[in-house]
């Protein structure tokens, strides 16, 4: 019969083993925090996360509880993390850094060449071609998993400053960056109003676009900046009434016949079908963004195989077929 101090120890020891296993900080909740932290929204996060915000918001305050201190400020507008947050966010990245790189060289030693990668695309692309990128990948590309994060190109940047993002599909200019790129398609704008809200017409001019109230995302945003940039050099000002960071917002607007907006097709192309919006083209001049596939250096010997190039110009094709004259090659 075993003494007194014995059971005790026993007892300890499965007082610990469940404390560990059901307490302690685990993966998913990091990547779900350092999510939070990125988007500066539990709701966003749940999204592009493919999770329940119930369960999500549960995870955080999981994560807070362990550790005994508030991670993030909430607010009306979202969350912002506190100092304590910002401290656990910068250990959470090289956590899951390090995790990353122990799966893919341990996968490289196995012979599989497994390598796992993030993609970001634009909210326009995610709208055309999104279901069929995975499908795709899976098909024609070997020993490669993909993830995707759909994102303005402007927040595409920090990501992939960050390591959040291996590669993206951006409109974002990386002149400066360490990011190797390559120039894939040139696409017109449009301006869009509502139906009953349009002249007679297929074009507008540049300055009657800057005549109109126009309703406009961030400022950080590409489509801003190209329509700041182009007045500036006519010598002309942007005064956009409505800035709102959320293009469904920005479409509410315009079918209401509140404002109107410059947009790529892509964006609005299910209003457009439907007669929900009218979409004319910017001329005089016209307003054109590029489309560039970017990606961290690391990852060069993937991305710039043959495979995964025919996998990035197939999804090129998709685009053009589905934008039809707006946009083309280069």
């Amino acid at each position: 019969m075993p003494s007194l101090d014995t059971c005790y120890i026993v007892r300890e020891a499965v007082f610990v083993r469940q404390f560990s296993t059901e307490n302690a900080i685990n993966l998913v909740q990091l990547k779900y925090f350092c999510g939070v932290i990125e988007t500066g929204s539990i709701t966003r996060t749940a999204a592009k996360m493919n999770v329940a915000q119930t369960a999500l918001g549960i995870q955080i305050r999981n994560l807070e509880d362990e550790l005994g201190v508030a991670l993030l400020d909430r607010h009306s507008r979202g969350v912002t993390s506190t100092d304590a947050g910002n401290l656990l966010y910068d250990h959470a990245k090289d956590i899951l850094s390090r995790v990353d790189s122990a799966q893919r060289e341990v996968r490289r030693m196995s012979g599989k060449g497994f390598v796992s990668l993030t993609l970001g695309v634009t909210p326009s692309i995610m709208r055309l071609v999104g279901d069929n990128i995975l499908v795709d990948l899976e098909k024609n590309v070997s020993g490669v998993q993909l993830g995707l994060v759909e994102e303005f190109s402007f927040l595409q940047m920090r990501l992939l400053a960050d390591g959040a993002l291996s590669c993206a599909l951006t409109y974002e200019d990386v002149s400066g960056t360490t990011l190797s790129k390559r120039a894939l398609l040139e696409e017109d704008l449009m301006f869009l109003s509502a139906p009953d809200d349009t002249p007679e017409g297929d074009t507008i001019t540049f300055r009657e676009v800057l005549n109109s109230q126009l309703a406009l995302t961030s400022r950080e945003d590409v489509i801003f900046r190209l329509i700041d940039q182009m007045a500036e050099r006519l010598g002309l000002k942007l005064n956009a009434s409505y800035e709102v960071q959320s293009i469904r917002a920005v479409k509410d607007l315009v079918a209401k016949g509140v404002a109107q907006t410059v947009m790529p097709f892509g964006a609005a192309k299910g209003e457009l079908q439907k007669g929900k919006l009218k979409g004319r083209l910017i001329v005089a001049p016209t307003v054109t963004r590029t489309l560039l596939f970017v990606h961290r250096p690391e990852f060069e010997s993937h991305l710039c195989s043959a495979s995964f190039r025919a996998f990035i110009d197939r999804i090129c094709d998709q685009l053009i077929e589905a934008e039809g004259p707006t946009m083309r090659r280069l």
